[in-house]
């Protein structure tokens, strides 16, 4: 299980960037979720998807990565998404759940949680289940599991939660943020939307996936899919992959364009 805060990651100018691509995606999807890889086949909104993902790159957060798996990782573009919370939209916030749901099993997996408003106070951020002892990952593993092959919703209710931990085996902790900072963590950290009645304003969240391209879970082997990693030479220092039918491939400029990928990894 691995969790940390990072106060300030992503300074004003490159700040703005992210903000200019979650306004225009999530006005692009009419809804509150939005992914980068929904609208990679369109090139005018890959403009700034790219320049977010060059942010990305240039941030701590790959090394963050790199310090535990060994190596910098790609980004899932199918689900390194965007999200629009309104303070009075309670249908749109997440109860308690993992991001097992996006890989599946132990695989190198992390996600950077990045409120581009301050969070905490007036607008609705992010709370996390810390445990106050050692847990191993199958004590939550197992749970999820039942849910999935049930085909019930893997989210877990406050009395679900205190039965994997302990009534004293965890405290619920509400993480307060400045716009520009992040909350890193891996598949195995419960978190969900804060219940914030205090909250009067929306904010916009990227959540960043990042995975190992050489070391992807089961499900995302079998999965088409969209990611991005750095390349040297390239002219915006990334590149596209795709993948469809077991093959990965590089993809630029009109072959990205109308592109069709089924799945979500």
């Amino acid at each position: 299980m691995y969790f940390r805060i990072r106060p300030t990651v992503f300074e004003p100018a490159a700040l703005a960037d992210l903000q200019a691509c979650a306004d225009e995606l999530i006005a692009r999807a009419r809804t509150h979720r939005a992914s980068l890889g929904s609208y990679l086949p369109d090139a005018s909104a890959r403009v700034l998807i790219t320049a977010a993902v060059r942010r990305f790159y240039a941030s701590e957060l790959p090394a963050l990565f790199a310090e535990r798996f060994g190596k910098r990782p790609a980004l899932s573009l199918g689900i390194t998404t965007i999200r629009y919370q309104a303070p009075d939209a309670p249908a749109n916030r997440v109860e308690w759940h993992l991001d097992l749901n996006f890989v599946y099993d132990d695989s190198p997996f992390m996600v950077a949680w990045v409120p581009l408003e301050d969070v905490g106070t007036t607008r609705i951020g992010l709370e996390v289940c810390a445990p106050t002892r050692p847990v191993a990952p199958a004590a939550l593993f197992t749970p999820w599991l039942q849910r999935i092959r049930s085909g019930r919703t893997p989210v877990f209710t406050d009395g679900e939660v205190e039965a994997i931990f302990g009534a004293d085996g965890f405290q619920a902790r509400s993480l307060s943020l400045s716009a520009g900072g992040a909350a890193v963590f891996d598949q195995f950290v419960l978190h969900r939307s804060q219940d914030l009645t205090t909250a009067t304003e929306p904010r916009r969240s990227f959540e960043f996936r990042m995975m190992d391209l050489d070391a992807l879970s089961d499900w995302a082997r079998r999965t088409d899919g969209l990611f991005c990693r750095e390349a040297e030479g390239s002219p915006d220092g990334i590149e596209f992959l795709v993948k469809a039918g077991g093959t990965l491939r590089v993809a630029a400029g009109p072959e990205l364009d109308g592109l069709e990928v089924s799945g979500s990894s």
